[in-house]
C-alpha cells in the first residue's frame, strides 16, 4: 500500500506527463472495449433480423426438400435429380393455424397468399406485392395504422373485398385527395380502400422496398389467375432460440395438408447459420482487435520511455535509499508498482470512455447495446500486464544504480 501511495503521488506530481502517457492505453482500451460492444451489437441485430426478426417471427417456406438439407450460407443444390411440384395444392385456412397455434412454444401465427402485381387507381399503377391474409398478419409483421381502420374492421371479418394500403403506395395513388372509401383494381377485381399503414421501425419487413397492401384472406382467389397459389406460414415464439423447434413442429402439420411430393414446407438449418455468423464476425474482432493493439503497443512503449525518464530524475533518491539500506529488491518494486498503477489508471479510463463510445455508437446505427464483461476484465489484466512488461526494464535499471555513483549524480 505505501509503495501505491509513492506511486500516485509521483503520477499526480507531473500531471500533464502522466496523462500525456496514458493517452495511448486509454486509446486502446476504449477501441477494444468499442470493438467489443459494436460487433456484437451487430451480430445481435442480424440474428434478429435473419433468424427471428425483431419480434422472434419465422417463415416457413414451401422448398424443395434438398433445399432444406443445405447449409443455408452456400448456395449449391445437394441433388440433381428433377424435382416435380404437385398436381394440386390444397386452399389453406385459419383451421390449419389453429393446429399450429396448439404448439405449446408458439404464440401466435399467420398465413400469407402473396402477389407481385400491379395496383390501379383510375389510369394510374403503380408495383406493389399484394397479400391476402390472416388477422393476426397485422402483429405479425408490426403493422401502424395511421388512417381508416384496421385488421380489426368488420369489413376485414366478414372477408370483403376490401385492402389496406402502405403509406408510400397510398400517397403515389392518391396524391391530392382522400383515399379511404375510394376504389383501386387488382388483377382487374375492385378493391375498397379500408384503411393505411406504415410499417414500424424495428421491423424486419422495413429493409424490403416493395411497397406492400393486403387484402382478406378469402379474397386470395381474386389476386391471381395462377391456380394452386401456396401460402407463406409465419409463427412466433416468445424466445429467439425457441424458433428452431416450434417452425420443424409447424411444418410438420403443414406438411400433413399438402399432397406428398419433391416439395414440403420447412426452414433452414438456423444453428448452422448461427455458426457461420459467428465465425465472419470473429475474423472482423481479430482484424479490428489488431489495429486497436498498435495503438496500446505504443502506449506501452511510452510507459517505458517515461518510467526512465522517471528514474534518471530520481536517481539522488535511488542512491539516497540504497546508502541507508534499501535492497535491489525495494527499489525494483518502487518502479515496477508505479508502471503498473500509470497503466492501471489508463485502462479504468479507457474502459470508461469505451463503455461510453460503445453506447454512442450502437445507439446510432441502431444496435442493440451489449457490454462484455468478459473484455472489461480483460482490459484490466492487459493493461496490468504492460505495466510490469514495458515497466520492468526502467525497474532494473533503477535497482542496478551504484548509490556512489547515485549521489554524485547532479
Amino acid at each position: 500500500m505505501e509503495e501505491i501511495r509513492f506511486a500516485l503521488q509521483s503520477i499526480f506530481a507531473h500531471k500533464m506527463r502522466s496523462i500525456l502517457t496514458m493517452l495511448g492505453v486509454i486509446i486502446g482500451i476504449a477501441a477494444i472495449i468499442s470493438i467489443f460492444s459494436i460487433i456484437g451489437g451487430n451480430t445481435e441485430k442480424m440474428k434478429r433480423e435473419m433468424i427471428g426478426g425483431n419480434n422472434n417471427t419465422m417463415n416457413i417456406q414451401y422448398d424443395r426438400k434438398s433445399a432444406f438439407q443445405q447449409n443455408l450460407m452456400s448456395g449449391g443444390i445437394l441433388s440433381d435429380k428433377e424435382e416435380k411440384k404437385p398436381l394440386y395444392f390444397p386452399f389453406l385456412g385459419e383451421e390449419v393455424l389453429k393446429q399450429i397455434n396448439e404448439i405449446p412454444e408458439v404464440l401466435a401465427s399467420g398465413l400469407s397468399y402473396q402477389k407481385d402485381g400491379k395496383i390501379y387507381r383510375k389510369a394510374k399503377g403503380t408495383d406493389a406485392k399484394v397479400s391476402a391474409v390472416t388477422s393476426s398478419v397485422e402483429e405479425l409483421e408490426q403493422l401502424n395504422f395511421i388512417k381508416g381502420e384496421g385488421f380489426g374492421s368488420q369489413a376485414f371479418k366478414e372477408n370483403q373485398q376490401v385492402i389496406f394500403l402502405e403509406n408510400e403506395l397510398y400517397d403515389e395513388l392518391f396524391p391530392n385527395e382522400e383515399g379511404i372509401g375510394q376504389f383501386v383494381e387488382v388483377n382487374g377485381v375492385p378493391f375498397k380502400v379500408q384503411g393505411v399503414f406504415k410499417l414500424d421501425p424495428n421491423s424486419s419487413n422495413i429493409f424490403s422496398f416493395e411497397k406492400r397492401a393486403y387484402v382478406p384472406l378469402q379474397q386470395a382467389h381474386k389476386l391471381s389467375d395462377e391456380l394452386d397459389i401456396v401460402p407463406l406460414v409465419t409463427i412466433q415464439t416468445n424466445h429467439t432460440d425457441q424458433l428452431q423447434t416450434a417452425s420443424e413442429k409447424a411444418a410438420e402439420i403443414l406438411n400433413q395438408q399438402i399432397p406428398p411430393s419433391d416439395y414440403e414446407y420447412g426452414i433452414m438449418n438456423l444453428s448452422e447459420f448461427a455458426r457461420e455468423l459467428e465465425r465472419m464476425n470473429q475474423s472482423s474482432f481479430i482484424l479490428l482487435t489488431g489495429i486497436a493493439s498498435i495503438s496500446l503497443l505504443v502506449g506501452g512503449i511510452g510507459v517505458m520511455n517515461i518510467m526512465l525518464v522517471s528514474v534518471t530524475e530520481r536517481t539522488k533518491e535511488i542512491g539516497i535509499k540504497k546508502a541507508l539500506g534499501a535492497r535491489r529488491k525495494t527499489i525494483l518494486k518502487q518502479f515496477l508498482v508505479e508502471a503498473v498503477v500509470l497503466t492501471l489508471i489508463g485502462g479504468v479510463l479507457g474502459v470508461l470512455i469505451g463503455l461510453l463510445s460503445g453506447y454512442a455508437i450502437t445507439q446510432s446505427l441502431d444496435y442493440p447495446y451489449i457490454v462484455s464483461a468478459l473484455s472489461i476484465v480483460g482490459s484490466l489484466i492487459f493493461s496490468s500486464m504492460m505495466g510490469i512488461i514495458f515497466g520492468l526494464l526502467p525497474a532494473m535499471k533503477a535497482s542496478k544504480l551504484n548509490p556512489i555513483e547515485a549521489l554524485r549524480f547532479e
